[in-house]
């Protein structure tokens, strides 16, 4: 803490500290003023923060199985503000019915030792969709996808990782691929 030697040099630090609080002041209000005029120019154009329209042709949709895919399908449609997953299938015009999804790993190559170089990891879903009463929309299917790993015998730590993100993208892919499914489903008319 510094001492003042005199009056005048207290009076001076005290009018030092009052110019720089309000050059602060002055920073956040110009920084603030900033953030809300672009958000409103983003809004203005028409940017949303979350979700994109799917192009679904219905409003409510009950997706039913415990697998990793119906996860990411309801993470994918919970973020549509026009359609709203239900838990009852009664409830909802279209029900997604995962039936069955299998994670395959085999052993592709092996090197001259012995040991695996390419694994082949194949993920494959069984569905089908129903109205909400239970008549099919369309006959049970099956989605299917393949990725082909590399192994090094040098990485063995991540292979692991590199195996999970794999099946982490093939979910991704599957969802994508029933969501591509549904947009082309018709509803029957009343």
């Amino acid at each position: 803490m510094r001492m003042f030697t005199n009056y005048y040099d207290m009076r001076a630090g005290a009018a030092r500290q009052r110019r720089r609080s309000w050059i602060r002041a002055l920073v956040v209000a110009i920084v603030i003023g900033l953030i809300g005029v672009s958000l409103l120019t983003m809004t203005g154009c028409g940017f949303k923060v979350r979700g994109f329209d799917l192009g679904l042709q219905f409003q409510t949709i009950a997706i039913q199985g415990n697998q990793q895919v119906t996860r990411e399908l309801r993470r994918f449609i919970g973020g549509q503000p026009n359609i709203k997953v239900v838990q009852k299938p009664v409830e909802a015009q279209v029900v997604l019915i995962v039936t069955n999804q299998i994670l395959d790993r085999s052993v592709v190559a092996f090197s001259s030792a012995g040991r695996p170089r390419e694994i082949q990891l194949r993920m494959r879903v069984a569905y089908r969709i129903t109205d909400g009463f239970g008549v099919e929309l369309t006959a049970p299917q099956e989605i299917s996808q393949t990725r082909d790993i590399s192994v090094s015998e040098s990485e063995a730590l991540a292979m692991t990782s590199a195996e999970d993100f794999m099946k982490n993208d093939m979910n991704r892919d599957i969802a994508q691929q029933l969501i591509r499914r549904l947009r082309a489903v018709k509803l029957p008319t009343p």
